[in-house]
């Protein structure tokens, strides 16, 4: 396969001394989301004079940037969210033709994770990558679901050589739930622009949504969508409102449940309904507290975000939430499904002299260093090398 031109100034004309290590990422789709998010940073950060870098995902709004990350994008119309879907043999079969030009396969999420990861081994690609951005089991699905799953991670998963987890307490999941051994695991956590995230001012935001000078503002930037429970975030947002008439509240984001979301949110006074907005920077740096009321989660970006920009942070202890959040440190903690202890802490931080400044800024001194895209990419490049060198001592 003939190397493609490159796409910017990075990529210029080069005296190679060898041919880059050819990489395939594979991702079900390209809307918005942190894994997407995290799969395009890493396409486009890694080193253009060591791996040739393609993309192969499902159809989204972030087909444009994935073609200016990528030196290939290859847009699949047949891959499919459903766990199991007639498209999936097509999808299978076109990967099956490509994956056997790569020296590395990387796949991400549940569904190109099973099927990326089989096809890769079985085309016998040298080293087989696979990032856990989040589980693909909780608490609240059906038994036969739920074994189902699993039963197709733990197959997949003997397909591997590398398994990444984006935080420690993901990959001590991923050992107990047997989707990973020891020897596969690595933790690579999942990078964030950190110096772009720290540029934001929130004086536009509060002039465009009308909020008073010193009004305090609670906010969450997450997706509309079960596993994120905004309608739990929602409920609470009523009850801070009502506790605190001052407060106004912010909930930007898009995703399938919208109407539910805009139908539970009327009538809530200063609750302001964003939508997905590109503002990210500014947002953060409007709000006082930032809020998650996820029932299950990978790591979480908006989470990392809003930690290394010394935000106060209310969250569900859910999976790697724990990580970044130290509870009544720097933010609180509470359970997943009870919308009232969400806002209880929330009413508790802006209660305080600072509204939790103090502990947002304990949280960004924590995380200092560890969550940048630089970092990521540094050692997913040791992952793939790792792996590389692994399976030639194995072939020798």
């Amino acid at each position: 396969m003939s190397r493609p031109a490159p796409l910017d100034a990075r990529r210029g004309p080069r005296d190679q001394v060898a041919e880059p290590v050819g990489v395939l990422h594979v991702i079900t789709h390209l809307d918005q989301g942190g894994a997407q998010e995290n799969t395009l940073l890493t396409v486009a950060g890694l080193d253009r004079d060591r791996y040739r870098v393609d993309l192969l995902a499902g159809p989204g709004e972030l087909e444009e940037r994935a073609a200016a990350a990528a030196d290939r994008l290859l847009v699949v119309p047949s891959f499919r969210r459903a766990l199991v879907s007639p498209s999936d043999l097509r999808v299978a079969a076109t990967l099956w033709r490509l994956a056997g030009g790569y020296q590395v396969v990387h796949t991400h999420g549940s569904k190109a994770g099973v099927l990326g990861r089989v096809v890769a081994r079985l085309r016998g690609v040298p080293a087989v990558v696979h990032t856990v951005h989040g589980f693909p089991v909780h608490d609240r699905m059906g038994r036969v679901r739920r074994r189902l799953l699993l039963a197709l991670e733990r197959a997949a998963a003997r397909c591997a050589d590398r398994i990444v987890c984006v935080c420690d307490a993901n990959a001590r999941e991923a050992l107990d739930l047997r989707i990973a051994r020891a020897e596969q695991l690595r933790v690579v956590v999942s990078g964030v622009p950190a110096q772009q995230v720290r540029s934001g001012s929130g004086e536009r935001v509060l002039r465009e949504l009308g909020v008073p000078p010193g009004a305090p503002v609670v906010g969450t930037i997450t997706r509309l969508m079960e596993q994120k429970a905004p309608l739990d975030f929602v409920a609470a947002a009523r009850r801070v409102v009502e506790a605190a008439d001052d407060a106004h509240v912010l909930l930007v984001g898009d995703g399938p449940l919208r109407a539910e979301v805009a139908h539970a949110a009327a009538g809530v006074p200063r609750l302001h309904l964003l939508g997905f907005r590109s503002d990210v920077p500014d947002l953060l740096a409007a709000m006082d507290v930032v809020a998650f009321s996820s029932l299950w989660e990978g790591l979480g970006r908006a989470l990392t975000e809003a930690v290394l920009v010394g935000k106060p942070v209310v969250a569900t202890a859910v999976n790697g939430v724990p990580d970044l959040v130290v509870d009544g440190e720097t933010g609180w903690l509470t359970r997943a499904g009870h919308p009232e202890e969400l806002a209880d802490r929330i009413l508790r931080v802006l209660a305080l002299p600072d509204r939790g400044a103090s502990m947002g800024a304990a949280g960004a001194v924590r995380v200092a260093g560890r969550y940048d895209v630089e970092e990521m990419v540094d050692g997913l490049d040791a992952v793939y090398q790792d792996a590389l060198r692994a399976r030639g001592r194995r072939q020798r």
